[in-house]
């Protein structure tokens, strides 16, 4: 006959293994997103500030979006003009993996048009 001592003990340790792993997933899943949200916000403060200071120069323009980009934690990566418009793409890591940018955005601002008088 066996002994079925310990049996429980050793299947509950391993259903909470489980739960540990899948919870571990779950809040890596969730930094990713929120990662990727403020990659966007950051892009589009970049591009806006950059389109402000379109009047003073298109380097004038991508100095503000750098700056206000890295002050938001994230790293300009291209900052490029088409007339009156900026093009940014602004990328963000949160540390919960070990790839070096978690989230890379674009974003596209330009001069705002009055139209109603």
């Amino acid at each position: 006959m066996r002994d079925d001592r310990g049996f429980a003990t050793v299947l509950a340790a391993g259903a909470v293994g489980v739960v540990v792993l899948l919870l571990g997933a779950c809040l890596a899943l969730g930094s990713v997103v929120a990662t990727r949200h403020r990659a966007a916000t950051s892009a589009d403060l970049a591009a806006l500030a950059g389109a402000a200071e379109a009047v003073r120069g298109q380097e004038a323009g991508c100095a503000r979006a750098r700056q206000l980009a890295e002050e938001n934690g994230a790293v300009l990566r291209g900052c490029r003009w088409s007339g009156w418009d900026l093009e940014v793409t602004v990328a963000l890591s949160c540390g919960c993996l070990p790839i070096a940018d978690v989230a890379t955005v674009r974003a596209r601002a330009g001069p705002v048009v009055n139209i109603m008088r």
